[in-house]
């Protein structure tokens, strides 16, 4: 007994739903992790190895067209060499080491004269002396001359190495000016001394001469810093052919620097790009599946529909990293607006504007992290999004494609220019890749349409264009076999695109639900009153539950004929929804008459099984399909009875409850109801009567 709760416990688990969230999961982060990786990797080929500034080069390249850029190598040497010519800036001469120096020389004289008149025998001043000047430079005869010079010559000598040295510590002198200084002090000793006596002013002075001039660094450095930015950036002119580098020459900075210039290497990827670009891409996989989440609520219906989305980014992701890695030089002509076309077709425009932001995020960042690959794929995708928000026409797609074209290649021009390359044949080429870009995305669109189509079951324009035509199998057979239902489907048809037009909602789509909505009647077209030429109804010889079937069963005949002439689903749900749950009441009626009682009656018996309308496009088509019975059963006289019956119809949907699950507001059914009674009365217009004329 104590196992059958847990038993019924575990049959209450909604295990297909329990799975379908697994799966869901596990794909959504499979496909994320993919991408994530391959916006964040770098893919190296080996190729960009063999290119390493030290290394011999392992071919001969030659440039392709020619080409003029702002070098930085260039540049960057000319600015060195400029600083280089600054020359060093010194500070002007410190007046307190002048001034030191010469206190210095000043004590040093009076210390000699005081130990000139000392009465000491002449070899103990003479000791005391060397004591007192430890200069090697100064020789005995010249320590005794000064010792017993007359105090005369010696008064002349003393001032005249006070003067010198003052004199030529008020000038500037470097620490590499030293010495020649020295070399030309005996060229400043005055001519009153005489050669011995100048001699000893020399020997006196030269000990106190220093350095009072030191390197301003700061000063230098500024400089220096002004002249490098004087100079301008230096433009590099190579011609076509002219060789970038030969087989077996070292690589230079320079020689990489073009090869980088012309796409034909990549250049190093820091340590920490990945990181980052792994981070960013992260962020856009889950924002992509949050829009997935919110705005497109087919994620919870039909799982394959956003699947077959995120592998469409995987694949384009795929696509751009490949192409950046063996053919860097053609990335301007990737048909980035391709996915937008898709996206629109298969989500709608808002989920399809903001994803196509995320993706083009991804494409700078693949392509070489500047802002104008991700500028053109984001204008690109946009620009052809809003201009497929109604693709009624082939020609629109050829237009899209166009414009994301010339948008792509006025980018590519204007980046090229801006980064220096002013060659008139390399932007020609590049604007010729952007044109090109537009092409592949169109031819590209074309085939995801059918591919989208055909294995996800995305009901596409072109797709809904090609339904609309009368020259369709199940179209020419209900044109055919009920003449009447046909002409009632393109009177409907004729009311819900207008009334489609009117509120916002999609056109071609309601149109072409309402095309086919009625199919099912094909089957047994005499059953239906529209279809009854001769006035003879089938239904007064029936049972009123055997009638009622019949009438029902058009549903499930009109939803067979569209599997097997393989209807996109997002048209059969017209065939199902277009009458709800409303009950046939005529043979209804019939049956409660017949039974005296209303309880005795099965009512369920007599109803559609539904759904009832969930979209606004199938709402309009229920609405326009019981207004059109409606009038042409009544055939109104003026317009006021007109729009009597329209709100008959109306008021009976909404009391039904049958507009419950449409997401219509009040506006949008005053809309309806406008556009349908301007139709209306467009076919119901007075015409004039005319005057017989006779026959003779």
């Amino acid at each position: 007994m104590g196992g059958k709760p847990l038993i019924h416990l575990v049959r209450a688990i909604p295990w297909r739903r329990v799975l379908w969230t697994i799966g869901w999961v596990s794909w959504s982060l499979t496909l994320g992790l993919l991408m994530v990786a391959l916006v964040a990797w770098p893919i190296d080929d080996g190729a960009s190895q063999a290119w390493q500034i030290g290394q011999a080069a392992p071919q001969t390249i030659f440039a392709p067209y020619e080409l003029h850029y702002p070098s930085a190598v260039l540049t960057e040497q000319a600015r060195e060499a400029a600083a280089a010519r600054v020359a060093p800036i010194y500070t002007g001469p410190d007046p307190r080491i002048a001034r030191q120096q010469v206190e210095k020389l000043r004590q040093s004289l009076e210390a000699i004269g005081q130990l000139r008149g000392e009465t000491l025998p002449l070899e103990e001043k003479a000791r005391r002396l060397e004591q007192m000047i430890r200069d090697p430079r100064l020789s005995p005869e010249q320590r005794l001359r000064l010792l017993t010079v007359d105090s005369s010559r010696w008064e002349l000598i003393t001032s005249e190495a006070l003067r010198l040295l003052d004199q030529i510590m008020r000038e500037p002198i470097r620490e590499d000016e030293i010495f020649a200084v020295l070399r030309g002090l005996p060229r400043q000793v005055t001519a009153r001394l005489t050669e011995e006596e100048a001699s000893l002013v020399v020997r006196l002075v030269t000990p106190l001469i220093v350095p009072n001039s030191v390197l301003d660094a700061e000063a230098t450095e500024a400089a220096r810093r002004r002249a490098r930015e004087a100079v301008p950036p230096q433009i590099r002119h190579i011609r076509a052919g002219e060789a970038i580098i030969r087989q077996g020459d070292i690589l230079d900075a320079l020689a990489l620097e073009a090869l980088q210039q012309y796409g034909l290497i990549a250049p190093a990827t820091p340590g920490h790009l990945p990181i980052a670009r792994g981070t960013i891409a992260g962020l856009g996989v889950i924002g992509l599946l949050l829009v997935l989440q919110r705005l497109v609520p087919e994620v919870q219906e039909r799982p394959r529909r956003p699947l077959a989305l995120l592998g469409l980014f995987l694949l384009f992701t795929l696509s751009a990293r490949l192409i950046t890695v063996f053919a860097p030089e053609w990335i301007w002509a990737f048909p980035t607006a391709a996915l937008g076309m898709l996206m629109a077709t298969g989500l709608g425009t808002v989920p399809a504007l903001l994803l196509s932001a995320i993706w083009s995020l991804w494409f700078g960042l693949i392509a070489d992290r500047t802002p104008a690959f991700l500028a053109a794929s984001l204008l690109a995708n946009w620009l052809t999004i809003l201009m497929l928000h109604r693709l009624e026409r082939f020609q629109t797609l050829l237009v899209a494609g166009l414009s994301a074209g010339t948008v792509t290649g006025l980018i590519g021009i204007a980046a090229t220019v801006e980064s220096g390359s002013f060659s008139p044949l390399r932007m020609l080429i590049t604007g010729g890749m952007g044109l090109l870009a537009g092409a592949l995305s169109v031819t590209i669109t074309l085939i995801g349409f059918i591919m989208l189509g055909t294995l996800f079951d995305v009901t596409t324009p072109l797709h809904l264009l090609e339904l609309a035509r009368p020259t369709h199998p199940l179209l020419r057979q209900l044109m055919v076999r009920a003449p009447g239902t046909y002409h009632h489907t393109l009177m409907v048809a004729n009311l819900a695109e207008q009334a489609a037009l009117r509120i916002g909602a999609d056109p071609l789509l309601a149109r072409v639900g309402a095309l086919y909505h009625d199919i099912g009647k094909m089957v047994r077209p005499y059953l239906f009153v529209e279809n009854q030429t001769n006035g003879d109804n089938p239904h007064e010889q029936m049972d009123p539950y055997a009638s009622a079937q019949a009438i029902l069963r058009h549903v499930e005949d009109g939803l067979a004929l569209a599997r097997r002439y393989h209807l996109p689903r997002r048209v059969r749900a017209f065939i199902q929804e277009h009458h709800g749950t409303l009950c046939v009441t005529i043979p209804y009626h019939r049956a409660v008459q017949e039974a005296g009682d209303p309880e005795k009656v099965d009512r369920a018996a007599f109803c559609y099984r539904g759904p009832r309308p969930r979209s606004k496009e199938t709402a309009i088509v229920m609405l326009a399909d019981g207004c059109e019975a409606a009038v042409r059963a009544a055939r109104p006289k003026d317009p006021q009875e007109l729009a009597q019956i329209l709100e008959r119809v109306f008021q009976e949907r909404i009391r039904s409850g049958q507009l419950d699950e449409a997401p219509l507001t009040m506006q949008d059914l005053q809309g309806i109801r406008e556009a349908f009674l301007q139709v209306f009365q467009g076919m119901f217009h007075p015409r004039l009567m005319y005057p017989e004329t006779s026959s003779h």
